[in-house]
């Protein structure tokens, strides 16, 4: 039996008071004893209401829940301490209860000085006009269950407003959808109501449905995971490519299969346009090219002995022996005044070779590409040699163009690794935190222990935490791609900023023997900056450092260049940064440590947001030593001694 009833059946022997004689009143003794014993042992306050809601008496008050004294309470209406929506609901509750002999049970809310508390009550009728009230205390459950529903609000919001599709079907059902957010909604064609509660069978046919549920079946079989490249068409008839990663996620309860979608669509149009124009550019140097072998600019036709025929090096003065060439002179005599072609010249190789020879020289700084084309009568015998083309082509710009194509080839093939790397990446860094919030939230449900409760609340917080930032990297990594990253100017009070975040950085250290201290709180800085954005750069600073500090301290502050400019500083005594790689780490995808959280793309939005506010950034560190990144803002002097209030 419940508290309740055991403090009922007491209440109702004790109204039966009957009999007479010495024993039986002693036995009445004993058994009001008893039954005082059990009811102060109770954690329930007990109330007699009568039929016009006025409070008769006060049993077990020695609970410290009541809000006010007892004396203060008897003869009051029991709905005067309660909220106005929780006055009705008990005075219904009360009236129920004198009708029939039913227990009412209900929750409502007590004014208190402190705030209001939570009560949870039970009402049996005990006389025709008298009506027994259980009172207990459940504030703690009541912001304990709050907490629970606005995490989890929260993370729906997080896990609906992803920007890559996000899928849950529920194992233990058949494989039916539970989530489909709102990018799903966006790239699969279908809304959430078509899709929530049916299989792949019921949306998509029994081809791609079966397709589908055979890979889904063979993940669980073997609890691993899955990712390929799947080709589907939406409803719209829109082709699409994506890579799907699948994960099977399990509780002691439930299990679920978490998919993500990553539309490479655009990607690889992008590649496929790329390659068409490649092919263009192909074609269209090989047209150059033919047009040039055969082009009027820096052309020699010579006779089979040399003699200069026909030329238009006039047009080509900058060749350094383009005025030696006269027509009809002989052009080794002119040019080299020898008596005889040097083995090496190109027109006498193409003669005897009767094909086309080049030769490449750098004459006083020009590089030039000489090639010679002989040149036979096709009316006559194939080897009755005319004469010879010779062309001179200043390549000093093809070939620095060569050069820098090719340190482009080199630089895109290394994008392209550094964002196929950032892809998985983004699917190991997404991942990691949903398990966690999905993981420990159900712990949270389940577990009645306050210290774990905590625990897991903490957990989830920094989950979340985490998972936003990796998010609005991504959103901030488009917005300047696209260049819409916007700024409001206004007049910041930096010191009240900074106060801000060491109080705010102690809090998330998860080491606290690091120190982390704002250094210079006694010098006053007005800015007119963005207040958002110069607080992301500050927290990305101050979150590396934390990262990569484990012991000793992180300091921060600010100090005013004779330039009028400030200069903002993170210093910490972390492992530091290895000298070959310091020109890496404001590149966009770069990490130096594969095995920390991060996209790799926090120093590279730090460095575009200083750019734009007129700032420079920078890094001065020594591995195992420390770094200390800085920044610098233009601004006016702030006098000495005149406060600024935060």
């Amino acid at each position: 039996m419940t508290g309740y009833n055991i403090a009922l059946v007491v209440l109702i022997c004790l109204c039966i008071a009957a009999g007479g004689g010495y024993l039986r009143l002693r036995r009445r003794l004993a058994r009001t004893r008893f039954a005082e014993g059990i009811v102060r042992a109770m954690p329930d306050v007990i109330f007699l209401v009568d039929d016009r809601l006025v409070i008769r008496d006060i049993i077990n008050n020695q609970h410290k829940t009541l809000s006010a004294p007892v004396s203060s309470l008897i003869g009051r209406p029991v709905t005067e301490a309660l909220t106005p929506e929780s006055a009705r609901q008990v005075a219904g509750n009360i009236r129920s209860a004198l009708s029939d002999d039913k227990v009412h049970t209900d929750r409502y809310a007590v004014r208190h000085k402190a705030g209001p508390r939570y009560y949870e009550g039970r009402y049996k009728r005990i006389g025709p006009n008298l009506v027994v009230c259980f009172e207990r205390d459940v504030t703690e459950q009541h912001i304990d269950l709050t907490t629970l529903q606005q995490s989890e609000q929260l993370l729906s919001a997080v896990l609906d407003n992803m920007p890559m599709p996000l899928i849950v079907k529920d194992i233990d059902d058949d494989l039916k959808y539970v989530f489909w957010n709102k990018r799903c909604e966006e790239q699969g064609g279908y809304t959430r109501e078509q899709i929530i509660g049916r299989t792949d069978l019921e949306i998509y046919g029994r081809e791609r449905g079966s397709r589908y549920r055979e890979i889904d079946r063979r993940i669980i079989a073997e609890k691993g995971s899955y990712k390929g490249e799947e080709i589907y068409t939406t409803p719209d008839g829109v082709k699409h490519v994506s890579i799907v990663n699948k994960n099977v996620v399990s509780n002691n309860l439930h299990h679920w299969l978490l998919a993500t979608r990553w539309d490479i669509s655009d990607l690889i149009r992008t590649q496929d346009e790329l390659l068409r124009a490649k092919e263009e550019v192909e074609k269209t140097q090989a047209m150059n090219q033919l047009i040039l072998d055969h082009s009027d600019n820096g052309l020699v036709f010579l006779s089979p002995d040399f003699i200069v025929e026909w030329e238009n090096v006039g047009k080509y003065s900058h060749h350094p022996r383009a005025a030696r060439y006269k027509k009809g002179v002989c052009c080794y005599r002119n040019i080299r005044d020898q008596e005889s072609p040097c083995p090496e010249c190109v027109v006498r190789k193409a003669m005897l070779s009767g094909q086309r020879e080049k030769k490449s020289a750098s004459l006083e700084g020009i590089d030039i590409e000489m090639t010679a084309t002989p040149v036979f009568d096709t009316s006559a015998d194939r080897h009755t040699l005319k004469g010879v083309v010779l062309k001179y082509e200043d390549v000093s710009l093809q070939r620095q163009a060569a050069r820098e194509l090719q340190a482009a080839k080199e630089a895109a093939e290394k994008s392209d690794r550094l964002k196929s790397l950032f892809l998985s990446n983004m699917s190991h860094e997404i991942r990691t935190p949903l398990n966690a919030i999905i993981g420990f939230s159900e712990l949270l449900a389940q577990t009645d222990d306050p210290q774990e409760r905590q625990e897991y609340a903490g957990i989830v917080s920094r989950n979340n935490e985490l998972l936003l930032q990796l998010i609005n990297d991504i959103l901030d990594l488009s917005k300047i791609e696209a260049n819409t990253l916007d700024f409001v100017l206004a007049e910041t009070d930096v010191r009240g900023l900074m106060r801000t975040l060491e109080l705010s950085s102690r809090q998330k250290s998860l080491r606290p023997e690091v120190e982390i201290r704002f250094v210079t709180e006694e010098v006053p800085c007005m800015l007119r900056t963005d207040q958002n954005r110069f607080m992301q750069l500050m927290t990305n600073l101050l979150g590396n450092a934390m990262k990569f500090t484990e012991q000793g301290s992180i300091r921060f502050g600010y100090e005013l260049l004779p330039n009028g400019t400030w200069r903002f500083f993170v210093t910490d005594t972390g492992r530091g940064i290895p000298a070959e790689k310091i020109g890496e780490v404001f590149k966009r995808f770069v990490k130096l440590d594969a095995f920390t959280n991060g996209t790799g793309l926090g120093l590279a939005i730090c460095q575009h947001i200083v750019e734009r506010l007129g700032g420079r950034i920078g890094v001065e560190s020594e591995q195992g030593r420390g770094s200390t990144f800085w920044f610098t803002l233009p601004g006016q002097e702030t006098k000495p001694g005149k406060e600024t209030e935060a």
